[in-house]
């Protein structure tokens, strides 16, 4: 019995040993769904560029001025915000973008029925330089 134990510890120690051997020795080069870590800083432009799409996809632009979306912005007369310089608190826009009836009863602005991705890229382009 001891004998049968120790010779298929001895099987298991060879064939761990054989399989980190042709690991180390393989020249494959890594599965294309390896990818470099992606920086805060890439993170970031990339919700600001996202949010700036979306505010001007959305239909934000019909109402509210920003400089930094190209093309006409703020073209109805509604008393809407110029959010070319706006910055809020974090919690407050994602309150209001989720529901504003809830945060303002009887404003204009309607409820855009945002993801949370969505909602959080406008807050990160919205509270961007």
């Amino acid at each position: 019995m001891l004998l049968c134990l120790a010779a298929l510890a001895l099987l298991a120690a060879c064939t761990t040993a054989q399989q980190a051997n042709e690991a180390g020795s393989s020249t494959s080069p890594p599965p294309e769904s390896a990818a470099l870590p992606v920086t805060g800083a890439e993170t970031a432009d990339g919700a600001v560029s996202r949010g700036r799409d979306l505010f001007r996809n959305k239909g934000c632009v019909t109402c509210h001025a920003n400089d930094r979306v190209e093309g006409e912005s703020g073209m109805t007369n509604f008393d809407a915000p110029d959010l070319s310089d706006y910055a809020n608190d974090h919690e407050f826009l994602r309150r209001w973008l989720v529901d504003p009836q809830a945060v303002r009863p009887g404003t204009a602005m309607p409820n855009l029925r945002l993801s949370e991705e969505e909602i959080e890229d406008l807050i990160v382009f919205l509270n961007s330089d």
